[in-house]
């Protein structure tokens, strides 16, 4: 079974998650233990090469199970009224379509725990003008059910990397509004556990100390984060992108 696939077979098999006690960091580069990521990408848009990595990790209170994939939202808040082009990532005839990735390989970083290993494979979502100058990012990964990992409480593990690709950035044939602020807010992560497991996923909704689950681009001035998340999507709307 390709991994996309599994992601899709997660999705329509969960059931209503059960708050967990935890918490959840958003920065750039690296997670956010010891300062190893940044909460500000000073974005030069410079370069149509490359990618701005954004980084969703989570601690537990407690351990969990048979864990063998991850969720996220991410609801980013642009300064401006309306979203610029740059930020049009998806969707047919859209600026930038095709611009943002859902990676869980860390098998080079060494700061956060990594609990995936590269065994998986990712799947992002993308939802422009959900509210004016909103967005909603909605990424998945999913090991095989073979693999299931247990998580211990403590730790600051890495989730998944959003990646934010550089394409038609600069001109000519370049997208408006790579420099212009924004802010992003990890608003939850979903541990997703294998068909056997109940609870079958497990929220985590708390935000790291000192709002550790914002991020900004290029400063952020202008763009409220206290005014996201933005409006949920339903399980039947998420599910009816598969089908």
């Amino acid at each position: 079974m390709r991994f996309t696939s599994a992601i899709a077979l997660l999705l329509l098999l969960a059931v209503p998650a059960r708050a967990f006690d935890g918490e959840v960091f958003l920065s750039w580069d690296d997670c956010a233990l010891d300062g190893a990521g940044t909460a500000d990408y000073a974005a030069a848009c410079l370069f149509d090469e490359g990618n701005s990595p954004l980084y969703c990790a989570f601690t537990l209170a407690q351990p969990i199970d048979d864990v063998v994939g991850i969720e996220v939202t991410v609801d980013l808040q642009h300064s401006q009224g309306t979203l610029p082009d740059w930020w049009r990532l998806q969707g047919k005839g859209e600026c930038r379509d095709g611009s943002l990735l859902a990676n869980g390989n860390f098998t080079t970083q060494d700061v956060c725990v990594d609990p995936w290993r590269d065994l998986g494979g990712g799947v992002a979502l993308y939802y422009a003008e959900v509210q004016s100058g909103q967005a909603r990012m909605i990424g998945n990964y999913a090991i095989r059910a073979d693999s299931a990992r247990t998580l211990e409480a403590g730790p600051m593990y890495y989730g998944l990397k959003l990646l934010i690709l550089n394409q038609k950035t600069t001109l000519p044939g370049g997208c408006t509004g790579c420099t212009q602020p924004a802010c992003l807010v990890l608003n939850r992560v979903r541990l997703l556990r294998g068909p056997n497991s109940i609870p079958s996923e497990i929220t985590i909704e708390g935000a790291g100390p000192a709002l550790a689950n914002r991020a900004t681009w290029s400063g952020g001035s202008g763009a409220d984060c206290a005014i996201v998340p933005v409006r949920s999507r339903t399980w039947g709307q998420i599910k009816s992108l598969y089908r």
